[in-house]
């Protein structure tokens, strides 16, 4: 057969005019992405051995729509109901990525209508990792005083928003948020917070940034008065700070800088800056906080003078008794821990009005004097014996039971 009797068969002509190949399947398309570009074939004699084999990726080939089309098309799916379906689950299946911790993309969600039930969905489920990330997306593609009137009337979102806005220091976006709520007290406390807490040693940049709190929203009228007060107080405790000029102790609270004059600066008579008089009256430390701090201070440098000094005087038949304002019990647990002396625990104890009580406290902190002379006191020879058992013979409290065992004087009860 020559050429042309070849060519004008009817087998020929249906294999050399067929373009039904020409068609890809998906595969493939896929396969064609995988495949080396022309040239750079690994058995090619031209390639040289150095050079790797370039892959093309599948997305400069076809774009997904496409593919999508492509794939959809070899499924042999009716395209209008599988849309239709895909579209009243997506938001199912966002969901559950999420959720699973799977990478999905929000921006598929478009309408205002299925970003409501987004986020509806992920406050159904609970889960905190998905409502911020909602929530976020949310923030991304709506108006803001939209998105935070969908968060007024869904308060597990708004807490876990809120929350995020604290941890990550977004002071400006969590002041909006709560203004716009009307919560503008609550916006100017975390400013507040945020500025001791990010200012550090700064007294300067924080008398500035307080004055100016103090001015646009302590000072407001919805604004609790208390909260304006203890601003104020702080701005003149940084303004002391500032004046007094030490730096350790800048941006301390005030009773810290109360304890350092304590300690350093005792002595100063009130109306030096330094003076712990002054410090008191500047920052209206109260005088159950001032007996506090003195009695600590004083009591850790074992200048037990001070402390009696300023917590025991003499009555008008010469007795001593307590003074201080801290409530006599705590007052006795703290003496004990810091170790003061029996005579100084004995006259506080005795301060204590009912006759059972001053027992009970006198046998739990073991100030034996004050036991016997209860005992003593009710004629009770009996729980006296007892109590003397209890001590460390020729001790003096053991000696001082003897003795009062033996004192005639005395009528016993029993």
């Amino acid at each position: 057969m020559d050429d042309d009797d070849y060519w004008n068969t009817s087998e020929t002509k249906a294999q050399a005019l067929s373009f039904d190949d020409d068609v890809l399947s998906a595969q493939e398309i896929i396969a064609i992405g995988q495949t080396p570009s022309i040239g750079k074939t690994e058995d090619s004699i031209f390639t040289n051995s150095n050079v790797k084999s370039v892959l093309l990726p599948l997305s400069s080939l076809v774009s997904p729509k496409v593919l999508d089309l492509i794939l959809l098309a070899q499924s042999g799916k009716d395209p209008n109901k599988v849309t239709k379906l895909e579209s009243e689950e997506t938001v199912a299946v966002t969901l559950k990525r999420l959720v699973l911790g799977r990478s999905c993309t929000l921006h598929v969600h478009r309408s205002i209508k299925s970003k409501k039930e987004l986020l509806d969905g992920a406050i159904a489920i609970g889960d905190g990792n998905a409502i911020l990330s909602v929530v976020l997306f949310l923030i991304q593609t709506l108006n803001k005083k939209l998105v935070y009137e969908l968060l007024s009337s869904r308060p597990l979102a708004l807490n876990h928003y809120i929350s995020f806005l604290q941890n990550e220091g977004k002071v400006t976006e969590l002041t909006d948020l709560l203004t716009m709520l009307g919560r503008s007290s609550e916006a100017a406390i975390y400013q507040f917070q945020h500025y001791v807490k990010t200012q550090g040693n700064n007294v300067d940049g924080l008398i500035r940034k307080m004055s100016n709190l103090l001015a646009n929203y302590f000072n407001q009228p919805a604004v609790d008065a208390q909260q304006s007060k203890l601003v104020a107080d702080y701005v003149k405790l940084l303004e002391w700070q500032k004046y007094v000029n030490k730096q350790e102790l800048n941006n301390m609270s005030p009773l810290y800088c109360l304890a350092y004059c304590c300690t350093h600066h005792w002595h100063e008579t009130a109306g030096n800056m330094m003076s712990p008089m002054t410090v008191c009256q500047r920052q209206q430390i109260t005088p159950l906080q001032y007996d506090w701090v003195v009695l600590n201070v004083h009591a850790k440098l074992h200048k037990w003078d001070v402390v009696e000094s300023l917590f025991t005087k003499k009555d008008w038949l010469g007795r001593t008794t307590v003074s201080s304002h801290i409530p006599i019990e705590t007052l006795l647990g703290r003496l004990s821990e810091l170790q003061a002396s029996s005579r100084l625990m004995a006259t506080c104890v005795n301060k204590v009005a009912g006759a059972d009580d001053r027992l009970r406290l006198a046998q739990m902190y073991k100030i034996h004097s004050v036991v016997i002379e209860i005992f003593a006191k009710q004629k009770d020879r009996i729980a006296l014996t007892g109590y003397k058992m209890t001590l460390n013979p020729q001790s003096e409290e053991y000696i001082l039971a003897e003795n009062t065992l033996r004192d005639m004087s005395i009528k016993w009860k029993n």
